[in-house]
C-alpha cells in the first residue's frame, strides 16, 4: 500500500514543481506521444493519420446496419493494426469473431501476444462508414469458426450496454469517446463522479491518453518515467459510489471510492478510498486534488 501512494505522491509533487512553460513544452511533446490513432509501423498508418477518428453513431442505428452474420473490418486506433471479424450475435452490443486465423493474430498483436479483457478504441468499418467503437481482448463464450480464437469478443457502441446487467460500462464508453476524438471536449464537461471514473479507468486500462485527459498535469519533462512506475499498479475492480443529488451549487466534494488493486510484488489489497475534488472558477471544470487519497 505505502509503496503505490509513494508512486503516485511522487507523481503529483513532480508535477506541481515543473514550471509552467516546461509544463506547456512537455504537453506539446506529449501530444505527438500519445495522441490516438498514430503508429509509425502501422500498414494503414496513411490512411489513419488522414482519417484519425470515427464518427460517433449509437447502438440503436449501428444495429441497422449490421445484421446478423455481418463481416467487417476494425482498426484499433493506437496502433492502425486492421482485422477483419463476423457478427455472430448481440442485442445489448456486438458479439464478433475474428473471421480467418490469420485476422486472429493480428488481434493478438494488438494485444502484445496476451488475450486481455482490456478496453480499447477502435474504428470499425461498416457499410462505408468510419464508426467510433471499443472492443476488449478475451475469447469467451461460444465460437463457430475455424480461427484459432476460443469464443468470442465484445465490441461496444456509444451507449451500447453489457449482457447480463444492461448496464453501460463507463471504460467501454469512454474509449469510444477516445475513437470518436470526443473525449477532450466531453473531459470539459465531467461532472465530479465521471472525473474519477475516468482517472481510475485510465490507470485500470494501462492507457496514457485516458490519463493525460483526466489530468494533463501529470504529463510533464520527464513524465514517462514516472508514468512507467504508476503503470505498475493494476487496478482489479472499483466501484464508485453512488452520485448525490446536488440540490445547490457545489464547489468541492468528497468522493467515496472502493479500490481493489494489485502493486508489483504486494498481492492484491482492497480499500475504501476519498477523493477530493474542486470545481475551477475559471475553467469551470471539475479537478481532482486527491490529497486524503495519498495520505491513506
Amino acid at each position: 500500500m505505502k509503496t503505490v501512494l509513494k508512486m503516485i505522491s511522487l507523481l503529483i509533487l513532480f508535477s506541481l514543481a515543473v514550471s509552467s512553460s516546461a509544463e506547456a513544452a512537455a504537453m506539446k511533446e506529449s501530444d505527438q506521444m500519445y495522441k490516438p490513432g498514430i503508429s509509425s509501423h502501422s500498414p494503414l498508418e496513411h490512411m489513419v493519420r488522414e482519417q484519425p477518428f470515427g464518427e460517433m453513431l449509437f447502438w440503436p442505428e449501428v444495429r441497422i446496419l449490421m445484421p446478423g452474420k455481418a463481416q467487417f473490418q476494425v482498426t484499433d486506433l493506437d496502433t492502425g493494426l486492421t482485422f477483419k471479424v463476423q457478427k455472430r450475435a448481440g442485442k445489448q452490443h456486438a458479439d464478433v469473431q475474428p473471421l480467418t486465423t490469420s485476422d486472429t493474430e493480428i488481434m493478438k498483436e494488438i494485444y502484445e501476444g496476451k488475450w486481455s479483457w482490456k478496453r480499447r478504441a477502435v474504428l470499425v468499418h461498416l457499410d462505408g462508414r468510419m464508426i467510433a467503437a471499443s472492443m476488449n481482448g478475451m475469447p469467451h463464450g461460444a465460437g463457430a469458426l475455424s480461427n484459432g480464437f476460443p469464443g468470442h469478443f465484445c465490441i461496444h457502441f456509444a451507449g451500447s450496454t453489457t449482457h447480463r446487467k444492461n448496464n453501460m460500462d463507463p471504460a467501454h464508453q469512454f474509449m469510444v469517446l477516445k475513437a470518436a476524438g470526443k473525449l477532450e471536449e466531453y473531459r470539459n464537461k465531467m461532472g465530479p463522479y465521471e472525473v474519477v471514473e475516468l482517472f481510475l479507468t485510465a490507470l485500470h486500462q494501462d492507457d496514457l491518453y485516458l490519463l493525460r485527459v483526466a489530468r494533463p498535469e501529470y504529463i510533464t519533462q520527464n513524465g514517462k518515467e514516472i508514468l512507467q512506475e504508476i503503470s505498475k499498479i493494476s487496478i482489479v475492480s472499483k466501484h464508485v459510489e453512488a452520485e448525490e443529488i446536488m440540490l445547490t451549487p457545489v464547489f468541492a466534494l468528497e468522493v467515496p471510492v472502493k479500490l481493489k488493486y494489485s502493486a508489483h510484488r504486494e498481492g492484491t489489497r482492497s480499500d475504501l478510498f476519498t477523493f477530493g475534488l474542486k470545481k475551477d472558477i475559471l475553467t469551470n471544470r471539475w479537478e481532482m486534488y486527491c490529497e486524503d487519497f495519498l495520505e491513506r
